[in-house]
């Protein structure tokens, strides 16, 4: 029985890097109003659960199964609004987005030095594990945790500083997108506070800052949403080898697969000690144990992404 399943996951793994009856799909993604290219757009097949993402000139390129043309495809950015387009064979695609009028919540910002600043950074002395793609590299996401309003220090609250750690294991030169957001009522993400910044690291950096615009951006009385977003482009891929044996007698087969850069540092912390998702096809979604090995856990436990936050009066 063991020798069975073992010579099925091999031709699972076999059938699933052979390249036959493949289809190639590229074009460019451009800003309906102005004509000029969307960087970073998502393209995602919500059905087959696998997507890219479009560079900095907007260009994107893949390849799908033959069986795949005619599905949706879902083209997303921040900023613009979501669209779906049936998925064909077609090289020199040009796919326009429209902007969102409604793109950004009303914030104020802070333009004087504040009196008191307290730094938010609750996972001091916990284990630490890796956030990488938990799509396993199939399509772009994202992860976003929760902060609430600190009522130490009193009636208004202004973000200044956003630290966001990487994980010892794996660093990479990697771009990533950065976002506030607002919070809904059942404390999950909603919109987006400031614009969104492309962060670029090297792999040298365990971490890096992000300030936020003039001294400060006012919190709303709700809370807000840290969010870092994976960008599926060629400089950020890197490769992750799987070591296969199906049996004692039978070969060793190492299996490379497509990974993308940045693997943030993520927490192992209690659940209900805060708010964390990440975003699926299916939208958001709360992060807990991500199919890590059970050993790593103990019960009750889930998975955040470490940041470290400066907040003034």
């Amino acid at each position: 029985m063991i020798l069975r399943k073992a010579t099925i996951l091999l031709i699972t793994f076999l059938t699933l890097l052979s390249v036959h009856a493949q289809k190639n799909i590229s074009g460019t993604i451009i800003n309906g109003n102005t004509n000029e290219p969307v960087s970073y757009a998502h393209l995602i097949i919500p059905s087959e659960k696998r997507g890219t993402t479009a560079d900095y000139n907007g260009k994107f390129e893949f390849t799908v199964p033959e069986e795949w043309v005619g599905k949706i495809l879902k083209i997303t950015c921040v900023g613009f609004e979501d669209k779906k387009i049936e998925l064909k064979q077609a090289k020199g695609l040009v796919i326009y987005m429209t902007p969102s009028v409604e793109f950004l919540s009303e914030v104020h910002l802070s333009n004087k030095e504040r009196e008191k600043l307290i730094r938010v950074n609750s996972f001091r002395g916990k284990r630490s594990i890796g956030l990488g793609n938990f799509s396993g590299g199939a399509y772009p996401s994202m992860f976003a945790r929760y902060y609430p309003f600190n009522e130490s220090l009193g009636l208004e609250n202004y973000l200044k500083e956003v630290t966001i750690f990487f994980y010892k294991e794996g660093r990479h030169n990697a771009k990533f997108r950065f976002r506030v957001m607002s919070a809904s009522e059942g404390k999950m993400p909603k919109n987006d506070l400031l614009d969104p910044k492309i962060i670029e690291i090297s792999y040298k950096q365990a971490k890096t800052k992000v300030k936020m615009p003039a001294n400060g951006i006012e919190v709303p009385k709700s809370g807000f949403f840290i969010v870092v977003e994976h960008l599926f482009i060629e400089e950020n891929t890197f490769e992750e080898i799987i070591h296969l044996k199906v049996s004692d007698t039978l070969k060793i087969y190492d299996i490379k697969q497509k990974r993308y850069a940045p693997i943030f540092k993520g927490i192992i912390e209690e659940d209900g000690a805060s708010f964390s998702y990440y975003m699926s096809v299916d939208g958001w979604k709360k992060v807990r144990k991500l199919k890590m090995p059970s050993a790593d856990f103990k019960e009750n436990e889930v998975v955040a992404p470490a940041f470290k936050l400066k907040l003034t009066n």
